[in-house]
């Protein structure tokens, strides 16, 4: 245990790090991501360019300090849409019950069947590639499995007897919701938000990566890929960057989520002893 506790105070380090670089961009990188100076493309790492430089010229390290703003951020705020539809659909679905919570799910299960990379590629057809396409394929192709979750929570929640007495106190249903039923179920939504966060960064990432997320001069770790596929054998660098940087955050990310859902196996454990 001491091992994973240790893992996840150097992931959330890790995390927090990618955090202030994705903030801080503008002040942090060296160059303009999108300078391109051909007489310089390809070059390995020097003074005034760290990490070398692309086929166009343009800095590798500053592409990848604003790429961690676009892939980072992104991800943060799809997750957090996504979360905010699933978890008022989970609410309602879970604690209305009856015919509404049975219409809710045959829903849930059609989204749920359907693989959720396809479905992205789909709507990313049907709408175009751009930045409010891709956010909008991922929060549509996400919200089931954060609503599933919630309904299952608030359906064994509800049962306990001090929301029944919360219930004969005169407390409204938005008032049991907020002060009983979100703090219990903040732990299970930690777990699945870290997770969510990392398979979202992949999903940009492959996106872009494809043509059909954010599109070139953007600097994105995805495009950065797209661009070394062509150079990565001679000028390998080109393409150890941004996997880098993709590796060790859904790596980070993956760490956390693993940590928190080992606390809540404890704590489930320790109530069922009580």
């Amino acid at each position: 245990m001491k091992g994973k506790k240790a893992l996840f105070y150097i992931s959330l380090a890790i995390l927090l790090l990618f955090l202030v670089v994705a903030i801080f961009a503008d002040f942090l990188a060296p160059c303009d991501p999108s300078a391109i100076n051909m007489g310089h493309g390809l070059e390995g790492p020097s003074r005034a360019h760290w990490l070398g430089t692309d086929h166009l010229g343009r800095d590798l390290l500053s592409r990848l300090i604003y790429g961690s703003r676009s892939s980072v951020f992104l991800a943060f705020f799809a997750t957090g849409c996504t979360l905010f539809l699933g978890m008022t659909i989970g609410l309602i679905s879970g604690y209305m019950g009856g015919w509404p919570d049975q219409l809710i799910q045959g829903v849930v299960h059609i989204f749920q069947g359907i693989p959720s990379t396809a479905f992205v590629v789909a709507v990313l057809g049907l709408m175009g590639p751009g930045l409010r396409s891709l956010l909008i394929a991922i929060v549509v192709s996400s919200w089931a499995d954060f609503s599933r979750i919630v309904r299952n929570q608030v359906l064994e929640i509800r049962q306990f007897h001090y929301i029944e007495g919360a219930r004969a106190m005169g407390g409204g249903s938005f008032y049991i919701i907020r002060r009983h039923v979100l703090p219990t179920i903040l732990l299970p939504l930690l777990v699945l938000i870290a997770t969510r966060i990392g398979s979202t960064v992949l999903t940009v990432a492959a996106m872009s990566f494809l043509g059909l997320g954010l599109r070139a001069p953007a600097a994105d770790w995805g495009i950065m890929i797209n661009d070394a596929k062509l150079y990565y054998v001679k000028d390998f660098w080109v393409l150890l960057a941004p996997t880098v940087c993709l590796t060790l955050f859904c790596l980070s990310i993956n760490l956390i989520a693993d940590f928190l859902r080992d606390r809540l196996d404890h704590a489930d454990e320790a109530s069922r002893m009580l």
